[in-house]
């Protein structure tokens, strides 16, 4: 070939290189983008304070104060970076997405300045335990620091009063617990309570009290995030197994207080409101002029009211001679109309095992994308399982993928400008692993 026809094939060469880089361009974006989900090219190189966490020590702590160690190795295991503060008054919010104050009895007004400009930045915080009660000498302050803090009433309670935290409601933080499960506490020295309405987690005493102080809180701090729960991993707790659900209920707050991810496994099938079983019940008679549908209302009540489990106990008599028939009939089609689901004692205890072998976790993956990893432990399929994210910032809208190929797809259910969302997984088969990627739309803030 001569020199004036290789000049005619040159340029088609620099044309088919060029298209060939240019496909290997584009192919790697959406590679990146298949890893970190959608994104906008400001976002590239920011730094999400979120994942940032500060645990304070106030170095002016009193000779002779208790300092307890907060769970910094399990918060660095959740792939958090963990940062010690000795001071609250230059923590910022667009470097750190939370702080946690464990048990800080001493608490000098110019450190609780700190954190009020720090919350009311946009910051978030956890305190656990008594806050600010004694002063530099050790003498009791009272809880009027706190009170301000919380924006509540703080009660101080005997042992009686405060025997175990309990799951009354849903919500974020109480998410990490079944529910009406239960925390044995051991009493040391003072333990708090708050008196507001509607508590995710409140006290149990000696005695059945409808008016049970609380035992967390939350509430909006200027435009950060304040979360306040009684006791902490490191009380002394009854069981090893009470310490790790206190862990969890500090981590959920703490997710919740910084904007974090969190799931949760719902605790009924299909994500039912509650449930409701029909239970023989020998040791009660019922007297021919006897109104069980009374019992059972309240019992339809309280389940709705906490998630929990509504037992109709019918006794002996009532199914020997079918007196109550009619009256079941009506309580099992209210149990529908107010979604729970209605199970029988086998399929209730079946149930039970199968969403105890099923552990989820949530990680961020980019700036509008989060991977949603789920295990089945157990020896058979988990089906009508669903997880509740708690994506702790509003939604617009998001959309959900499975990881693999050929792997099942989830259903995602939204409600737009909410902060958590509901995913309806595929039947988990036995001793198996799933994951789906989630990619969401921020709604706008009010300070955009």
């Amino acid at each position: 070939m001569s020199l004036s026809d290789g000049a005619l094939y040159r340029p088609l060469v620099w044309s088919l290189a060029t298209a060939l880089l240019g496909a290997g361009a584009l192919l790697a974006v959406q590679m990146i983008s298949a890893v970190v989900g959608p994104f906008r090219l400001a976002q590239l190189g920011e730094h999400d304070p979120r994942g940032v966490i500060a645990l304070f020590r106030d170095a002016h702590q009193p000779v002779g104060a208790a300092v307890r160690s907060p769970f910094g190795h399990d918060l660095v295991e959740a792939g958090r970076s963990v940062r010690e503060l000795t001071s609250l008054r230059d923590l910022d919010s667009a470097k750190v997405g939370g702080v946690v104050l464990s048990e800080l009895r001493v608490l000098r007004d110019d450190e609780a300045a700190g954190l009020r400009n720090y919350l009311a930045g946009g910051g978030g915080a956890v305190l656990v335990g008594s806050i600010g009660v004694r002063g530099l000498d050790g003498a009791w302050l009272g809880y009027e620091m706190m009170r301000n803090l919380l924006g509540a009433e703080v009660l101080v309670l005997d042992e009686d009063r405060a025997r175990a935290i309990v799951a009354n409601r849903r919500g974020p933080i109480a998410s990490a617990l079944a529910p009406r499960q239960r925390i044995g506490v051991i009493q040391d020295d003072v333990i708090p309570g708050v008196r507001v309405a509607d508590s995710e987690l409140r006290w149990e005493g000696a005695q059945a009290d409808p008016d049970a102080p609380a035992a967390a809180l939350r509430r909006e701090f200027g435009r950060g995030r304040l979360a306040w729960i009684a006791v902490g991993p490191e009380h002394e707790v009854s069981t090893a197994a009470d310490r790790v659900l206190l862990r969890r209920v500090l981590e959920a707050a703490l997710a919740w207080s910084s904007r974090t991810p969190w799931v949760e496994v719902l605790p009924w099938p299909g994500g039912a409101s509650f449930a409701g079983v029909v239970e023989p019940d020998a040791s009660v008679g019922v007297a021919a002029d006897a109104r069980p549908e009374r019992v059972w209302t309240r019992e339809i009540e309280a389940a709705e009211q906490d998630a929990g489990l509504a037992r109709l106990r019918v006794s002996a008599a009532a199914r020997r001679h079918g007196s109550t028939e009619a009256q079941l009939a009506d309580a099992i089609g209210e149990l529908g109309r107010r979604r729970a689901w209605v199970a029988t004692r086998s399929e209730l205890s079946t149930w039970t095992r199968q969403r105890a072998a099923v552990d989820a976790s949530v990680r961020r993956a980019g700036p509008r994308r989060i991977v949603v990893e789920v295990s089945n432990f157990g020896r058979s399929a988990a089906s009508r399982v669903v997880l509740r994210v708690f994506l702790n910032e509003p939604v617009l809208r998001a959309e959900v993928a499975a990881t693999e190929l050929l792997q099942s797809a989830a259903r995602v259910q939204l409600r737009p400008n909410a902060e958590v969302l509901d995913l309806f997984l595929p039947p988990l088969d036995p001793r198996a692993n799933a994951a789906f990627s989630l990619d969401y739309e921020p709604a706008p803030s009010q300070d955009e």
